[in-house]
């Protein structure tokens, strides 16, 4: 994960199951130092009168990897459509 910038979390849940247990979980998303690697993270705790106990799991692809993923099992769209070239965009 880069120094100066902090994980994405996605999702963050504490759910009182009964009176006295409580089921915690956080998703998040890292990118690596170098900026070359994706890890997905799972953290899940589980607290009692009798103790606790947490895991966490993680994920980890290369950012190209996800990238060539996407584009061959995702649904393409166009978002602008036109004759000309918009005004923002010059030709290459």
């Amino acid at each position: 994960m880069p120094r100066n910038t902090r994980p994405l979390v996605l999702e963050q849940r504490q759910v009182k199951r009964t009176h006295a247990h409580l089921h915690c979980s956080e998703t998040s998303l890292h990118l690596s130092d170098d900026e070359r690697e994706l890890t997905l993270r799972r953290y899940i705790e589980v607290s009692s009168p009798e103790g606790m106990q947490w895991v966490e799991r993680s994920h980890r692809v290369p950012v190209a990897a996800l990238m060539r993923w996407i584009i061959a099992h995702g649904e393409e769209q166009a978002v602008e459509q036109g004759n000309e070239m918009p005004a923002h965009r010059s030709a290459v």
